[in-house]
């Protein structure tokens, strides 16, 4: 495995997709893995991304990629444009290598890492035969991430690619102005909690204030906590929703034992504003 800055004993292949456990086209790509490079190391991240959305396949992945060993490759598949012109690419960026798309799911890869080759998957040499229109995962990025794993280097996958023009999102992540910092909900996770897109980093004088609002203005709910902040889940109570520093280190919303995100009726992309107040 040539390129790996820290070559594993087994290479490490990590999935992720929307395509849920229904159906057998994850198996079928971890069987084109396997066929290729027997000896690889297969992971699921989640194959629970909500169909078509880009934007949390791209939150998931940012989340999770860090915790890998490296010279993983992550084969991310969120792919509502399949079969169009957009781009099937890998990249190596930071100490790891990413297979999917160009259409935002490396967003935040792009933005946090530095992209040391990107490469556009033309080369059918490297794909199964006969293409599909509507099947990228098992035809080319499947394939090609096996291939990877076996040491083969990206140049001989295609042609190389501006980074620049790489497809990103607009995450809108935060802006802060004075003491109140404006966001959105970016996630919502498998217990209903609500995650901002307002990160820990961006408040560094949280527990210096007197108290914290956040206000999510759609709904008409305000939720205000004085210090001490961000204590357990077990000291709260069980019906009122709280704020706490979510282990992804954004600032998030949930209730004790229950589903914040079905009793206050938020989701994907509402606004919300955290307010620091002195006194």
């Amino acid at each position: 495995m040539s390129q790996i800055l820290s070559p594993l004993k087994r290479p490490v292949l990590a999935f992720l997709t929307d395509f849920g456990s229904t159906d057998s086209y994850v198996s079928i790509m971890k069987g084109v893995v396997l066929t290729i490079a027997a000896d690889t190391h297969l992971v699921d991240i989640t194959h629970d991304v909500p169909p078509q959305h880009i934007a949390t396949g791209a939150w998931h992945l940012a989340t999770c990629y860090r915790y890998f060993p490296a010279g993983t490759i992550f084969v991310c598949v969120v792919d509502p444009g399949v079969g169009s012109p957009r781009h099937p690419i890998a990249l190596r960026a930071g100490d790891w290598f990413f297979v999917g798309p160009d259409n935002g799911l490396f967003t935040y890869i792009l933005a946090e890492q530095s992209v040391h080759e990107a490469v556009i998957l033309a080369n059918p040499t490297y794909h199964l035969a006969n293409v599909s229109t509507t099947f990228h995962g098992r035809d080319v990025f499947s394939p090609v991430a096996a291939h990877i794993a076996r040491g083969i280097p990206l140049s001989e996958f295609g042609p190389p690619i501006d980074t620049a023009t790489l497809h990103r999102l607009d995450t809108g992540l935060s802006v802060r102005q004075g003491a109140e910092i404006a966001g959105h909900i970016v996630h919502t996770d498998h217990f209903g909690n609500l995650i901002t897109s307002i990160p820990f980093s961006q408040v560094p004088d949280l527990f210096t204030c007197a108290a914290i609002r956040l206000t999510l203005p759609t709904q008409g709910i305000t939720i205000t906590e004085r210090r001490p902040f961000f204590a357990a889940f077990s000291t709260q109570d069980t019906a009122s929703p709280f704020l706490y520093i979510g282990s992804s280190g954004y600032v998030a919303v949930a209730i004790q034992n229950g589903n914040a995100a079905q009793s206050l009726n938020v989701t994907y992309g509402d606004s919300v504003t955290l307010a620091l107040i002195e006194k």
